[in-house]
């Protein structure tokens, strides 16, 4: 096989530029074509002979967790939030769905289970306590600064949580905060 190979490269190299592009595309071809055949000839199991169990392992896809989940849906929720934030358009029926919708952290399964600290806990009652204050504060009709401060705390609250648990997200977490 190799030698009929490196006849016809041989043999390419003597012709026209064009001509010898298009030979030479099709050895290469043949040359896979034949490695294709020669290893599913190889790996072909007799009848006699039994294929290997299936693995009990992942398949490979990633199925995310409830909890991370509800993470991309807290991040996605506060992005789109943000600029009525900033604008003062954030309305408090806004806030409560959000309070509603994002309780389920404090449940939710994660990942990797072992790797929640008691401390988790802790950041995402004071996440909502946040969005509470956040939701007092536009009832009360606070100035820009007051309202954006307030919707910062939530955001530095999850920011505090990621440093001690999961930091992938940290950076798209502090691009959400408003600047006052």
């Amino acid at each position: 096989m190799a030698t009929i190979m490196k006849a016809t490269i041989t043999m390419a190299m003597s012709i026209k530029h064009q001509t010898r592009k298009g030979l030479l595309f099709l050895t290469a071809s043949l040359g896979m074509l034949s490695l294709s055949v020669l290893s599913c000839t190889a790996s072909e199991a007799t009848p006699d002979q039994k294929s290997p169990e299936p693995s009990s392992r992942r398949t490979g896809m990633y199925e995310a967790s409830p909890l991370a989940e509800a993470m991309r849906s807290m991040a996605m929720d506060m992005e789109s939030l943000r600029a009525k934030a900033d604008d003062g358009s954030l309305r408090i029926e806004e806030v409560d769905a959000m309070i509603l919708a994002h309780a389920d952290m404090k449940t939710a399964q994660a990942t990797k289970p072992a790797d929640i600290k008691a401390s988790y806990q802790g950041y995402a009652e004071a996440y909502l306590i946040q969005l509470e204050e956040l939701k007092e504060r536009l009832r009360t009709n606070v100035d820009r600064a007051e309202r954006l401060e307030a919707f910062n705390a939530a955001l530095t609250t999850c920011v505090a949580c990621h440093q001690e648990h999961c930091p992938g997200p940290i950076s798209r977490i502090e691009k959400i905060k408003v600047q006052p």
